[in-house]
């Protein structure tokens, strides 16, 4: 037997218009920050690929060549530091060294398809502005 159930909800009504105006000045503003930052961000981009890709290079590969570890400036002491780090982790890495130990092909697909689809999922909500 099929019901029909009426809710007595109100409906959903328009804010306010005060409220409305205060919403509009809030995108506005919000807006016109996006804009600043990523102008800025642009321009630290530059920098920062100046920086590391053309500068840091040739700093470090001199104080390497002479062996000076610390350098004293009027900024402050620059240490040219050695930092060894590991690869990430994809499925391809972690599929090799698996097969190392599971010697079966099932084992290793259920393996793989345990470690990749059991993932924890957190959700999160940010504003953005999509490109043109």
């Amino acid at each position: 037997m099929n019901t029909l159930q009426v809710t007595n909800e109100p409906v959903q009504q328009l804010p306010p218009e005060e409220d409305i105006s205060k919403f509009k000045v809030k995108v506005r503003q919000w807006l016109t920050i996006d804009e600043e930052i990523a102008k800025y961000e642009k321009k630290i981009r530059e920098l920062r690929k100046i920086k590391n890709q053309q500068l840091e290079p040739e700093i470090t590969g001199f104080m390497r060549q002479f062996n000076i570890s610390d350098l004293n400036t009027d900024n402050g002491k620059i240490r040219c530091n050695v930092r060894n780090t590991k690869q990430c982790l994809n499925k391809t890495n972690i599929r090799d060294n698996l097969s190392k130990i599971l010697t079966s092909e099932q084992e290793l697909n259920n393996a793989m398809d345990m470690i990749v689809n059991n993932r924890t999922v957190v959700t999160t909500y940010k504003l953005t502005k999509p490109k043109r």
